[in-house]
């Protein structure tokens, strides 16, 4: 899991609902600060905060983690 393209996944997505950090943080009941440290690559989040974020965010685990777009089509 790369810390890094987590962040950045995160920012694209709360880019896209128009969202702050202190929002999604309100949203899935974690601080501010931990939602900043998740960004910026000093913090990996655990399984159950990816999960929190990706149902608030509109995704899946996969596009936080790993940089999925939404519109890709899985193979048969």
């Amino acid at each position: 899991m790369n810390r890094y393209a987590i962040g950045d996944n995160i920012s694209r997505h709360l880019a896209r609902k128009r969202w702050t950090q202190r929002r999604l943080a309100e949203e899935i009941g974690l601080t501010e600060v931990t939602i900043s440290r998740y960004m910026n690559g000093a913090r990996q989040p655990t399984a159950y905060a990816l999960l929190r974020m990706s149902r608030v965010l509109g995704c899946t685990m996969d596009d936080l983690v790993q940089g999925l777009d939404d519109n890709t089509e899985e193979e048969a």
